[in-house]
């Protein structure tokens, strides 16, 4: 078992009970070793791919497919490590009454008044200011900012190196890809995708895609 450390700026997110990790892919790999970091026990991982079966994930076992982890229900706390948004969405509502733990790695910041919804991973050096709320099952992934007064919806990916300014709001499922930038009170639609390195100026609307700097909407062929 990993040993337990202090656990500064939780935003009171995870329990020290155990957890079952759900993909054990690449972003599976960084929900496994930000647990271990915060000195939480992983129990184990679930994945669909059979040639993981009876393998480790960083030492962790690979349990089975997930239809095996119902069975584990009682035995722990879930934790979703899959990173596509509308994939993460459906096991969610597969697995309802899973009781979903939050993660934040000990390298990262989130001020007391900001709220993580249930499933919320954030990584290492990553930071989440003052009055700021994070929706359901949301990543703030490795590097990214995210400033006072923003509201980031359920199952949105902040990928490696965002930066948030305040008071941005930005919709459910939307993809925000590594390094991409917004200003201050921008809107993000839901389901928008900005592509990586995108700078934004103004709203996006929802399922819209913008690339570039200023981000643009994206010309279809």
């Amino acid at each position: 078992m990993v040993p337990r450390r202090p656990c500064p700026n939780s935003g009171g997110s995870v329990t020290p009970s155990g957890v079952f990790v759900i993909g054990a892919g690449g972003h599976g790999k960084v929900v496994v070793s930000t647990l271990q970091e915060r000195g939480v026990e992983v129990l184990g991982v679930f994945d669909d791919d059979a040639a993981k079966w009876g393998g480790r994930l960083l030492g962790v076992p690979v349990l089975g497919g997930l239809d095996l982890a119902p069975e584990y229900a009682d035995r722990g706390r879930f934790i979703l490590a899959i990173g596509n948004n509308d994939h993460r969405a459906r096991l969610a509502e597969r697995f309802a009454r899973f009781d979903w733990a939050t993660a934040v790695h000990p390298a990262a910041y989130v001020h007391p008044s900001a709220r993580l919804r249930a499933g919320v991973v954030v990584f290492a050096g990553a930071v989440v200011q003052p009055e700021t709320v994070v929706g359901a099952h949301s990543i703030v992934n490795t590097g990214t900012t995210v400033d006072h007064d923003c509201e980031v919806g359920s199952y949105v990916h902040l990928a490696p190196g965002v930066h948030l300014a305040g008071g941005v709001a930005v919709g459910s499922r939307a993809m925000l890809g590594v390094g991409a930038s917004v200003i201050p009170g921008v809107r993000i639609g839901e389901g928008a995708i900005v592509g990586a390195g995108s700078v934004v100026l103004r709203d996006v609307s929802p399922g819209e895609t913008v690339v570039g700097m200023p981000a643009k909407p994206l010309q279809k062929e």
